[in-house]
């Protein structure tokens, strides 16, 4: 027999709750990985801060704050 309307609503919102706190694990996961990407490449000479935000996808402020803060202006 079919859940009644309170249980499935209830069982929806936990698998909400759950999908959203791993999306967003995900994306802050996501998002350090490119800034240690992106240290990496400016430490090796890898490109410039334009073409680092490009191919990693961060914006090319970001990149740019990140190539002073490492000391690679």
């Amino acid at each position: 027999m079919a859940n009644s309307l309170t249980e499935f609503d209830a069982e929806e919102a936990y698998r909400d709750i759950r999908e959203d706190g791993y999306e967003e694990g995900y994306s802050q996961g996501a998002s350090q990985k490119a800034v240690e990407d992106a240290e990496n490449l400016l430490r090796m000479g890898m490109g410039t801060d334009d073409q680092i935000s490009k191919a990693i996808g961060l914006p090319l402020e970001q990149v740019k704050e990140i190539s002073e803060r490492i000391g690679n202006s």
